[in-house]
């Protein structure tokens, strides 16, 4: 009976190996972990779970080996998965994972974002154009009053979104509460729509509970660093809550940049992600202050809208270092089901940070769109 598997995708360095011989040391490391050495009744008994060379690519510099995964491995552990995967041989010198290619028997083992593209723009009221989100710039050591009058001052404008920077921690939970209480309080106030995405951190256990505790009192998104706590926690987050999950990156660039090592980007940031289900992911955008190539953020934005069975899509979110300047060209780059993310781009206009909400808002509603 033939195994239900996935293909994964490696770029080793050649650098005097025998790669086919690395090639099976790959597969029966991270599978079944020994095989020539075992009698015959054993291989027979294990045999389901041995992982298979599909095919070897050997260039001047680099090979590209490619590698089937019986999916009982792991199954829809993601966890479980990056071990079987990559674990051990991530120690090894210049190995990086490129890719994994999803079977429809194995996405069917999740359920993607809860929320999607268009149940948010059916709240939003927005059935075409792209959403414009800003941040808290600054955060840390702001009161939950003071980080109010900022949220204020967006939704006045008509900003769509409003997240905190992924680096507010709140040591003591009350004070997170404080803040969401505060947000929500100015939003029913001004009848706005704007959503307010707060930022969830703690122990495995605490965030687990606050993510209970914040749905409880109202929130309407959660920020989550789903990378620094891990791909298993937003799988769990994503069954836990009914509110959608923004997913940010920090800490993917030791992960991803390296060429020599590391998992691919499109992979971390754009598969990943998703099947954990995320409804929304930042990723560098092609401009700005950490720019990344424009191929690569276009396959990312891909992967997260792409159509899969079973699986919604999620919001594309290129960030870092956007302007009013850029936005027709984010636009003409990345097309509307995007959101528009901007920091310091808004709080840093001479006139203040309610000025500068309102001109990301005219450059976007300089540009047409066709309705839907």
């Amino acid at each position: 009976m033939p195994k239900d598997t996935i293909n994964v995708t490696y770029t080793v360095k050649n650098e005097g190996r025998d790669i086919k011989k690395l090639a099976q040391d790959i597969a029966i490391g991270q599978s079944t972990g020994t095989w020539n050495e075992l009698p015959a009744n054993i291989r027979l008994k294990i045999s389901k779970h041995l992982a298979e060379v599909v095919s070897i690519q050997e260039y001047d510099f680099t090979s590209t080996i490619k590698i089937a995964f019986p999916i009982e491995n792991f199954g829809s552990d993601l966890g479980a998965l990056l071990t079987a995967v990559y674990g051990k041989i991530s120690l090894a010198p210049k190995i990086k994972l490129e890719d994994i290619e999803f079977t429809e028997s194995f996405i069917k083992l999740f359920q993607g974002p809860k929320v999607g593209i268009k149940n948010i723009r059916g709240k939003l009221g927005k059935e075409n154009k792209p959403l414009l989100m800003s941040i808290f710039k600054p955060c840390s050591g702001l009161s939950p009053e003071e980080l109010g009058e900022m949220f204020s001052t967006q939704a006045r404008a008509g900003i769509d979104l409003v997240k905190d920077d992924e680096i507010l921690y709140d040591k003591d939970f009350k004070v997170t509460l404080k803040r969401l209480e505060t947000c929500l309080k100015i939003k029913e106030k001004l009848k706005a729509k704007t959503i307010y995405s707060i930022n969830l951190t703690g122990s495995i256990s605490q965030i687990l509970e606050r993510a209970r505790e914040l749905e409880k009192n109202g929130a309407e998104c959660i920020l989550f660093n789903y990378i620094s706590y891990g791909l298993p926690l937003l799988q769990e987050l994503r069954e836990l809550v009914s509110i959608p999950i923004m997913a940010h990156p920090a800490l993917a660039g030791a992960l991803c940049m390296s060429t020599n090592t590391g998992i691919g980007e499109i992979l971390l940031l754009g598969k990943l992600p998703r099947f954990a289900g995320a409804d929304f992911v930042l990723f560098p955008s092609p401009y700005g202050s950490i720019a990344w190539d424009k191929e690569v953020t276009k396959n990312i934005q891909f992967e997260l809208t792409k159509d899969l069975k079973g699986i919604l899509p999620a919001w594309p979110v290129p960030s870092a270092g956007i302007k009013p300047s850029l936005i027709k060209q984010i636009v003409s780059d990345f097309g509307e089901d995007i959101i528009i993310n901007a920091g310091t781009g808004v709080w840093a206009h001479k006139d203040g940070g309610l000025a500068g909400a309102k001109e990301f808002i005219k450059e976007v509603e300089n540009l047409s769109f066709a309705t839907k």
